[in-house]
């Protein structure tokens, strides 16, 4: 198969922060990938109990950074369907679309756990390779996890060591709410966006 290799990273992105982008930034270099495609969601399915920031605040704050981000594009593929988005129905759509690309799929290791109860990861897999790159101390065990051995074996083979950045959403959402500090966190035009319209100052 020949064509572009792209990689989508999905997520809430609430805030966009620099371990996003050294994440991706890392793995295409790595992966030799051409493309890196920023997915937002509309909604985490796995985290249905948490009301994150209006989609349009964070499709924005995702603009802004990307512009000086070579090699990236936002997708809102995931954002307009207004309801809980499976990547599994993401990556059919994207391979529909663009059937002279190569997609795989960018995620970090602290989302190892967790993939084994994403909706059909077996297919995902099979769709697409999974690269998953550093962002805990120590990753997660994949004999430890017990999974399916197909989807093991694909996690096994998208390990890619990247300079690990202990940097959480939750973390920054919290600095912010407290007036703290966060340039080390967060790119500039993400903190002028955020203080210009008064974004995270209610985090709880």
């Amino acid at each position: 198969m020949s064509g572009e290799k792209i990689g989508i990273y999905g997520g809430t992105f609430d805030p966009l922060h620099i371990g996003h982008l050294n994440l991706a930034i890392e793995i295409m270099e790595k992966r030799n990938l051409d493309e890196i495609w920023f997915c937002p969601v509309w909604i985490n399915p796995h985290k249905l109990d948490q009301q994150p920031t209006p989609v349009e605040h964070r499709l924005a704050m995702l603009r802004l950074a990307l512009a000086d981000v070579p090699h990236s594009r936002l997708i809102d593929i995931e954002t307009k369907r207004h309801a809980p988005s499976f990547t599994v129905n993401t990556l059919k759509e994207l391979q529909k679309e663009a059937p002279d690309k190569q997609f795989c799929l960018i995620m970090g290791d602290d989302a190892i756990p967790g993939f084994f109860r994403w909706h059909q990861p077996e297919v995902i897999v099979k769709l697409a390779p999974v690269f998953i790159g550093r962002r805990l101390p120590e990753s997660p065990s994949i004999e430890a996890l017990n999974g399916d051995p197909l989807i093991c074996e694909a996690i096994k083979r998208g390990m890619t060591a990247t300079r690990m950045l202990e940097i959480s959403g939750t973390e920054i959402r919290k600095r912010l709410a407290a007036g703290h500090y966060c340039g080390h966190l967060l790119p500039a035009k993400i903190i002028d966006y955020i203080s210009e319209h008064h974004l995270y100052s209610n985090h709880q």
